[in-house]
């Protein structure tokens, strides 16, 4: 509070209304999946398509996410967390550095679980061995160079391998593909480590793919530990709006090597010199890749995955349709049947079919286009018409980026079929590119029919209970009422005027009610507060009504 020293009238701003409710961003998706390197079962934010491809690398024969993140920004997507997923048998790629003695002195690591790290080349230079310092330079399997000097294996030094390879210093980054671990003190030694040249490469990284099951894509929610991997690692994101698993469809395939012609004779006239050892080569056979899901597990795999958006209250899920084992779609009558086994009550998933046909860098079978999940594209979708014109607006009738075709023909009678059973469809028009034609979940219930109503509840739902937290432990009284009323009609307010809800005037649009009639003695003495709120989505004009309720320590909201 200022301070008034000469006498006077003076005026302060002071306010005394509740905080304002803001809108909250929905279009963040989330996805599992299979990459070649990165952080195993940790959520990590990525913004752009080239950034995924320097932390995950990029497109792979036997996995479908590369494709459906490349997928979800080029439609528009602006930021999604995703979580690569291994078996327990996946290992780093490391090598070890002993004395002259032959001692273990420091243990190399790869940054993360992979065979992408025996392609890691690591040179020891510039031994100083009065002053215990050595250099390392590494070089990684894209070719990026690291330089870390005067390196020493001291416990306290700040020059401390291990430290500085996880720190970097004032002229040098962290190290982007190795860490250490110091065992002892002392100065590594060329010889002892088996290094040739002064280089050797890390070995024995696993990807961990063969041993893959539901679990390392799922998470166990009963077990605390088990439950941070794959899906499960998602729950402590709250940002995350969209999820979607787009490898429960994997198709394991190996990329044929071709046969290259044999190197010239050397010329007898150049000086020889020793060629660096070569990186020890990941065998791409049947047992390094990961497992074929069977129809049962993929239906078990989409039904957590409504099932992790029910539970949360704030994220739908994209379901794409399966195919069969060697990637031919499913027929009317098989995704009709596949469709009939879901059913989230409050539209929590939204079901998409076919798949799209990709220009493929890998061209697989000598193709140049590659048939993959429309998750990815889809999610993107999502995130574009949030930001214009908003997430109340249906996501469809949008013409579908980085797609030539799609694997069915979907013709006016067929999607006649599948569209009033939920299944939203992406279509081929002539003149106008491959369209996402539907909007609509899995759901029975006619109030949650449409998938843009259910993700505009989220986005109001959560955006009032994040804001109104401040309503905890107040005092019971007409004046919070009249506060929570104020707050959530100003934000109310704000949407409709943004056509995000219909109405011709503001009692037709929403309503927002907080008084003795639903606040009876016997809450109040509980220590709840209640406020019914009403909104009339854009699609369809019914009202909606969900419940903001207080208890003695939260704040919970309650659909009706």
């Amino acid at each position: 509070m200022p301070e008034y020293l000469t006498p006077g009238v003076y005026y302060e701003l002071a306010d005394a209304g509740p905080p304002p409710i803001r809108g909250v961003r929905t279009d963040i998706a989330g996805f599992v999946g299979i990459a070649s390197r990165g952080p195993l079962h940790t959520p990590t934010p990525i913004e752009s398509w080239r950034q995924y491809q320097a932390m995950f690398g990029s497109f792979l024969s036997y996995g479908f996410l590369a494709y459906a993140v490349k997928g979800f920004f080029e439609n528009g997507g602006r930021l999604c967390y995703i979580v690569r997923v291994a078996g327990p048998n996946a290992v780093p790629a490391w090598l070890m550095l002993k004395d002259a003695g032959g001692a273990d002195l420091v243990r190399i690591r790869a940054r993360n679980e992979g065979t992408w790290g025996n392609g890691v080349r690591i040179t020891l230079a510039t031994i100083n061995r009065t002053q215990r310092t050595f250099t390392l330079a590494i070089t990684g399997p894209d070719g990026d160079r690291e330089t870390f000097t005067n390196l020493t294996l001291g416990e306290h030094d700040p020059r401390n391998c291990a430290f500085v390879l996880a720190n970097g210093d004032d002229r040098t980054r962290p190290s982007r593909w190795i860490s250490a671990d110091v065992l002892a003190a002392g100065v590594p030694d060329p010889a002892q480590s088996e290094l040739k040249n002064f280089a050797a490469f890390l070995a024995n990284g696993k990807d961990g793919l063969a041993s893959l099951t539901r679990a390392d894509f799922l998470g166990t929610f009963d077990d605390p530990e088990a439950g941070k991997r794959g899906l499960g690692s998602l729950e402590k994101v709250s940002e995350v709006a969209i999820v979607a698993i787009p490898d429960m469809h994997i198709i394991p395939t190996v990329i044929a090597k071709p046969d290259l012609p044999p190197p010239p004779p050397r010329d007898p006239c150049l000086c020889r010199t020793e060629q660096p050892p070569s990186a020890a080569v990941a065998d791409d056979v049947p047992g390094e890749l990961p497992p074929r899901f069977s129809e049962t597990d993929i239906q078990s795999m989409q039904q957590a995955l409504i099932e992790h958006c029910e539970a949360r209250g704030d994220r739908v899920a994209i379901l794409d349709a399966p195919v069969h084992t060697f990637g031919s779609p499913y027929t009317l009558s098989e995704i009709l049947d596949w469709r009939s086994r879901f059913d989230s009550q409050r539209g929590f998933a939204a079901l998409y079919y076919p798949w799209v046909k990709v220009l493929d860098p890998l061209r697989l079978g000598n193709s140049p286009v590659r048939a993959v999940p429309p998750s990815g594209h889809i999610a993107g979708l999502y995130a574009a018409t949030d930001a214009d014109p908003g997430v109340h607006r249906a996501p469809a009738n949008e013409r579908v980026q980085w797609a030539e075709d799609v694997t069915v023909v979907i013709d006016d009678s067929t999607q006649g079929v599948l569209n009033p059973e939920g299944i939203d469809c992406l279509r081929a028009f002539p003149g106008r590119g491959i369209l996402v034609y539907g909007a609509r979940t899995v759901s029975s219930d006619p109030d949650w029919r449409y998938i843009s109503v259910r993700r505009l509840l989220i986005m109001i739902e959560k955006a009032v209970d994040l804001s109104t937290q401040w309503a905890v432990f107040e005092p019971h009284n007409a004046e919070l009422r009249q506060k929570l009323v104020q707050s959530i009609s100003s934000f109310l307010e704000s949407i409709w005027q943004r056509a995000m809800l219909v109405g011709a005037t503001r009692e037709e649009a929403y309503f927002v009610k907080c008084d003795g009639t639903n606040n009876p003695p016997e809450s109040v003495d509980a220590g709840r507060i209640i406020t019914d709120v009403g909104v009339a989505p854009a699609v369809p004009t019914e009202f909606v009504i969900f419940r903001v309720g207080r208890t003695v320590e939260e704040l919970e909201i309650v659909e009706r």
